[in-house]
């Protein structure tokens, strides 16, 4: 769970503060595939 929560952290680092382009389609894939993660985290921190 860390790791992922680091990759997805990093990736939240490149959409807020635009850190260069990201392609829409792309983002909205690495979410969706990634939506479960979040789930699992919320989970735990309840």
């Amino acid at each position: 769970m860390r790791e992922k929560l680091k990759a997805m952290k990093g990736f939240k680092n490149i959409v807020v503060h635009r850190y260069g382009r990201i392609d829409d389609r792309i983002a909205f894939e690495i979410l969706k595939e990634n939506l479960p993660d979040f789930y699992a985290f919320i989970g735990k921190i309840e």
